[in-house]
């Protein structure tokens, strides 16, 4: 007695072939290939500007582990953080000179500035302020990241006595953002 053959089909009633999925393995290769080199082109090498002008400050003292990490000569530490891969957002950040404390001791946490470059309009903008409480124990330390304008207003978030109390904040750290501001349009051009 002799068995026919029958051959397997797909669900779509045609037989399996490695043909087909070899094709569709290329194709959806090729898709991936196609959207990594838009992200590389569109997300990852706008940064190049914002790296060459990072290292044409004078002084610049990139950190060795950390390319575009660093101290311009003025103290400021800077970065440039580039999109992870096939991430569309980065930021650039600018930090407040290391504070020297009355013992000798530095302090590398200071009020700092955020930028998220967009791919069109305008960049958006936050600040990381800290409040320091020197005790005879030891430092505490508390960080409060509020959202800003480019002239430096805090954008409420609508909390009433949230927004109040982070206005008066920004209030009192008015001075270093705007130096960090200022710093910002004189290295990046921004914002």
């Amino acid at each position: 007695m002799r068995k026919d053959v029958i051959p397997v089909e797909d669900a779509q009633g045609g037989p399996r072939s490695p043909r087909r999925f070899l094709r569709l393995l290329a194709l959806l290769l090729a898709a991936f290939a196609l959207l990594s080199a838009v992200w590389y082109f569109t997300a990852y090498r706008p940064y190049d500007v914002y790296m060459e002008a990072l290292r044409a400050q004078p002084g610049w003292r990139e950190a060795p582990a950390l390319p575009g990490c660093g101290t311009d000569g003025e103290g400021y530490n800077c970065n440039v953080a580039r999109p992870g891969f096939l991430h569309w957002t980065g930021n650039l950040g600018i930090g407040m000179p290391n504070l020297t404390l009355e013992n000798g001791e530095e302090v590398g946490f200071t009020d700092s500035l955020l930028i998220w470059p967009p791919m069109t309009g305008e960049p958006e903008l936050g600040v990381l302020l800290l409040e320091y409480d020197f005790q005879e124990d030891g430092v505490t330390c508390a960080g409060h990241q509020l959202y800003i304008t480019a002239a430096g207003e805090y954008r409420p978030y609508g909390d009433a006595a949230e927004d109040a109390a982070n206005a008066q904040l920004l209030a009192e750290h008015q001075e270093n953002v705007e130096t960090l501001l200022s710093r910002a349009r004189e290295i990046w051009g921004l914002p």
